[in-house]
């Protein structure tokens, strides 16, 4: 029989070039995992999400003019949505961006992922953003003239971004108390779809003689006539800035008081009708001083044992520190946590660490987001505390993480969705406009 060489021969050389294959396969393999692993092992808690627009990080500009993004929230598809205003001082129009799950504005949403729509003609901003079992968005903040707030104005917007024609008037509800200026800063949804905006009313922003007011409409935008006097409570001197809703349906609202010489933490208990809640603290309301210098509360949060948080920002040590106050269910400090109730983050000596936001994981750590530097440079600056108020040494460097998106950056709202925490606000380089800021970070 003769043999054939030819075959064989290329029978050899297919078999040499399939273990060469395979010997290069195992070296692709080995280096790809070399590769990937240290990125890997270097994903830790409080890094950037490398997913997400830049690096972790967005800037959406509107249109040339000013645009600070006041609220954020994750839609359950991970789309995310931020709110605020966009316009040229002193004519500003609430905005909105939808980004998808990478951080690209979200084409279906208004025009190319932005909306600016002009709730009164002259002016408006929205603060805060949650969400109808339906996707519709519904929107919470102020009728702005002149830079002075004279009512609060809530909307709802279809999930394309349109207003929401069947709600209030023409998709919007304007609200005041009888006073000079009135200012909503957080609304929050009940099961049964009615919404409920908190903020102040009373003589302005800067003034001592403001009240906390509350609001609650039924789903179509009308006056819920079985809350507080027609819809609208008014009580507790102060300026509420938070809500969050209990399980048995009492509301909390946190905000900040006038000491006399200065401002203090202050959180309220409402019953499901509107009333103060006797319970809780002293007639329904806690009122906490911190340090001897000033203390503004930004956000509130319950911790799964029924404590509640408070976070801002006091004058504590160095400048203004971020802040964060613990209360017992029955509004009494909880001297457990931190040091006598009160935890307090310097970031890096003599800096402006100012806290606008905070929000609890699912694990009840306590995350607080804001803004560090020293004018005019600031940077994003997120700390993250454990439930018995110690800084979390797990997250980023000693339990916090700073990020600069541009020069000045300023963060004024948190949401934490799943495995990520986004920050968003408004942020500028020198001497340009402010755009929406936004960026995202690892839970763990």
């Amino acid at each position: 029989m003769r043999t054939n060489h030819l075959s064989a021969d290329r029978s050899i050389e297919i078999l040499g070039k399939q273990a060469m294959l395979r010997g290069l396969s195992f070296i692709f393999v080995i280096m790809a995992l070399l590769f990937i692993a240290p990125r890997l092992v270097q994903a830790a808690a409080g890094d950037l999400d490398p997913t997400f627009g830049n690096g972790g990080v967005v800037q959406t500009d509107f249109s040339g003019g000013d645009d600070y993004g006041f609220g954020v929230k994750v839609q359950s598809d991970g789309k995310t949505v931020v709110v605020g205003e966009s316009g040229v001082y002193p004519l500003f129009h609430s905005a909105l961006t939808r980004y998808n799950r990478n951080g690209t504005l979200d084409r279906t949403f208004g025009t190319g992922g932005k909306v600016v729509a002009a709730l009164d003609s002259g002016g408006d901003g929205s603060t805060a953003v949650t969400f109808q079992t339906d996707g519709k968005i519904v929107t919470a903040g102020s009728v702005i003239h002149n830079n002075f707030v004279l009512a609060f104005v809530t909307a709802r917007f279809n999930s394309d971004g349109s207003l929401d024609q069947t709600f209030g008037t023409n998709g919007s509800v304007q609200t005041t108390f009888g006073d000079a200026a009135a200012e909503g800063n957080d609304v929050v949804l009940q099961a049964d779809g009615k919404i409920i905006v908190v903020g102040f009313t009373g003589t302005g922003s800067y003034s001592s003689f403001n009240n906390f007011a509350l609001v609650r409409f039924n789903s179509d935008g009308s006056l819920d006539q079985s809350f507080g006097v027609g819809g609208k409570v008014k009580s507790a001197r102060g300026v509420a800035t938070s809500a969050a809703l209990q399980a048995d349906g009492k509301i909390l609202v946190g905000g900040t008081y006038d000491t006399g010489s200065s401002n203090g933490f202050m959180v309220a208990r409402y019953n499901s009708n509107g009333t103060l809640d006797g319970s809780f603290g002293t007639a329904g309301v806690t009122k906490t001083a911190i340090g001897s210098g000033e203390a503004f509360s930004f956000g509130i949060g319950l911790l799964s044992d029924g404590r509640i948080v408070l976070g801002g920002y006091s004058a504590t040590t160095q400048d203004h520190d971020f802040t964060v106050a613990c209360y017992n269910a029955n509004g009494v400090l909880d001297q457990t946590f931190g040091t006598g109730g009160i935890a307090a983050t310097d970031f890096s000596g003599g800096t402006d660490d100012i806290a606008y936001a905070l929000a609890v994981q699912r694990d009840n750590k306590i995350v607080l987001g804001g803004r560090t530097g020293d004018y005019p440079t600031f940077n994003f600056a997120i700390a993250r505390y454990t439930s018995a108020g110690q800084l979390d040494q797990t997250f980023g460097t000693g339990g916090k993480v700073l990020t600069a998106v541009s020069n000045d950056s300023n963060g004024y709202a948190l949401s934490i969705a799943g495995s990520k925490i986004t920050l968003a606000g408004a942020v500028a380089n020198s001497q340009s406009p402010f755009d929406f800021g936004v960026a995202r970070y690892l839970v763990r």
